[in-house]
């Protein structure tokens, strides 16, 4: 199931209340949780390779080969055909019923039909997870391709934000052909087929989809392989491991190994809350709990773990930050810019009390609320006393590349940008006369931004997807402001963004938080500034 096409920013859950939360739950200490991956989909063909002793087991159970050749092996589908599809509008993916109710009444108020669909997430051999199904709502009108699909989507209104999804209507049939590349050795078997080695290396896995850095690269595994036949009648791959190993190989994605220790283990804190509470959520019905990708959180495997990201997992083990008796959604970015931002102003969530915007100082509060226009361009245009501000005093040399992100700029042709905007928006606006500001949050971010052409304005909601609109990849951050220069045909020239930050800016910076540790914060301390209220418990050795 394409990732970009699965509701990415509905996570809402009920409103925390103390006096009727049970206390966190304690996970036993003689079983590791287990957690899925998704790594490969939609491949026609998948090539790995093997370096050591491996068993496959068959989709009963039972073991169908234990000492398979090592070397390059390949895996294909013979005589697939995907599953059947229909295309539906999601509306929000909640952990309980009632939550998802509200939403389905807010729908028909507005004269739409939806319904609740529900993902028991108990029947998996995985994470025992704090919710036990998620419950999507969809929208009862159903279409046959993706693109019917958004066109209906745009005449909802800025109120609804729906994401579109693919919905199975029937399985995929096929079976899984295992080539040897040297001795052209072939095994066949019905999926799910899973491989259990310490090591499994997969070719062409792709990375950062959609961004600036997105390619492909070649990767490692421990841990269990499973293939699979996914809808589309291709090839899936699904990573399934304990959790203190998956984010052996999250830590290093996310941070680098080479930033302070104490930023290091706040990263880890945040990283195991976030497998916890994003399960089931980001990809309801999937075979996997989260993706590899900036979707859910980026996990590299084996391929980039080092020995200080292992250690700042090892030190932190089965440490959680709590508010309420509840694991938080400890949201984090790359670089807020210097103003963390509300989660509620981001995605289609209720206010949390612990992820509030704040000035990333010394406890100062900023007197010129970054939600007026004048306020915006002076901050962009300044360099703020930050954590995050590493263009001024001595910075760590981990740290300073941080300074294209900081305060950032772009520059596009009309036509240029035209032309993204259309090809990301699908709307026919005519010819582009200006970017108009609607809404800003806390930290300048653009909630909502006016896109004004010579035909008709459109209005664009949501950071991320603002982002995705101005740029061929996705632009940095939100928090920006537009000039233009120069005429032709009572037509601007140039277009140029000024901006800064780069991510959502929830949660913790993790620049601001190297730099915190920088300073001498240790890594509770770090996690509190940004997580207000919060407290540190292990819930399993």
């Amino acid at each position: 199931m394409k990732k970009f096409l699965l509701c990415a920013t509905l996570l809402l859950s009920t409103c925390l209340n103390v006096s009727c939360k049970a206390p966190p739950p304690r996970f036993s200490a003689n079983s590791q949780p287990t957690i899925r991956i998704g790594i490969v989909e939609e491949k026609a063909q998948v090539n790995f390779r093997l370096d050591g002793p491996v068993e496959i087991r068959k989709k009963n159970g039972s073991i169908a080969a234990r000492a398979i050749r090592t070397g390059e092996w390949r895996v294909s589908i013979v005589n697939g055909s995907p599953a059947r599809l229909e295309y539906r509008l999601s509306v929000g993916v909640r952990k309980d019923r009632r939550s998802a109710e509200k939403i389905v009444k807010f729908m028909n108020n507005r004269h739409l039909l939806a319904s609740i669909r529900k993902y028991d997430l108990t029947s998996r051999n995985s994470l025992r997870y704090l919710h036990r199904s998620v419950f999507q709502v969809l929208l009862d009108k159903k279409f046959q391709t993706e693109d019917e699909a958004k066109a209906y989507a745009g005449t909802l209104g800025k109120q609804t934000h729906p994401d579109v999804v693919r919905v199975p209507i029937s399985k995929p049939r096929g079976t899984l052909r295992f080539t040897h590349l040297d001795d052209h050795t072939t095994l066949e078997f019905a999926p799910p087929v899973r491989l259990t080695s310490h090591k499994i290396e997969l070719a062409g896995v792709e990375v950062g989809r959609g961004f600036h850095w997105e390619s492909s690269e070649h990767r490692s595994y421990s841990g269990t392989l499973e293939f699979l036949i996914d809808e589309t009648g291709q090839i899936a791959v699904v990573n399934e491991l304990p959790v203190e190993d998956y984010l052996k190989g999250v830590i290093p994605s996310e941070m680098p190994a080479s930033f302070p220790f104490e930023a290091l283990k706040a990263q880890a804190v945040a990283a195991r809350d976030e497998a916890f509470t994003r399960m089931g959520m980001q990809h309801p019905g999937a075979p996997f709990d989260l993706c590899d990708d900036v979707h859910c959180q980026v996990y590299s495997g084996l391929s980039r773990q080092a020995q200080a990201t292992n250690k700042a997992v090892d030190e932190t083990r089965g440490i959680f930050a709590l508010y309420d008796n509840e694991i938080i959604e400890a949201f984090y970015s790359a670089m807020s810019g210097g103003h963390t931002e509300n989660n509620e102003n981001v995605w289609n969530m209720e206010p949390k009390p612990y992820l509030r915007g704040i000035l990333d100082n010394k406890g100062r509060k900023l007197r010129t609320p970054l939600t007026k226009e004048r306020n915006v361009k002076k901050w962009i245009d300044g360099s703020p006393d930050v954590y995050s501000n590493v263009t001024r005093g001595k910075v760590p040399k981990a740290l300073k590349y941080g300074k294209k992100y900081f305060r950032w700029q772009v520059q596009y042709s009309r036509q240029e940008l035209e032309q993204i905007i259309r090809k990301k928006t699908g709307e026919q606006f005519g010819h582009l006369k200006d970017l108009r500001p609607v809404r800003r949050g806390v930290s300048g971010r653009l909630i909502e931004l006016e896109i004004v052409g010579t035909r008709k304005k459109i209005v664009i909601g949501k950071e991320l997807a603002i982002r995705q609109a101005l740029s061929k990849s996705t632009l940095y951050s939100s928090c920006f402001y537009t000039k233009k220069k120069g005429k032709s045909g009572g037509l601007p020239k140039t277009f140029i963004l000024k901006g800064a930050g780069w991510g959502h800016g929830v949660g913790m910076c993790q620049i601001g938080a190297a730099m915190r540790a920088h300073s001498g914060q240790k890594f509770d301390a770090i996690l509190k500034h940004y997580y207000r209220g919060i407290y540190l418990k292990k819930l399993y050795d």
